[in-house]
């Protein structure tokens, strides 16, 4: 909800979502604000490019209308 009152969100580091989804606190990850701020994500992630992932920002909402 932060994101509809102009919250922003920097990237940070992958590993804690590792450690807690190889744990078993969940079995899904929603990346729906980093897919709109950084359509490239996926890419990103797949191929360890982690330094350029962008962070998110309320202007990103723009991309659903």
């Amino acid at each position: 909800m932060g994101a509809f009152q102009g919250q922003s969100s920097q990237a940070s580091s992958i590993d804690e979502l590792l450690r807690r989804m190889d744990r078993g606190d969940f079995d899904l990850v929603a990346i729906g604000r980093s897919l709109l701020s950084d359509p490239a994500w996926v890419k990103k992630v797949r191929e360890g490019r982690l330094e350029e992932l962008s962070g998110f920002n309320n202007q990103s909402l723009a991309t659903l209308v």
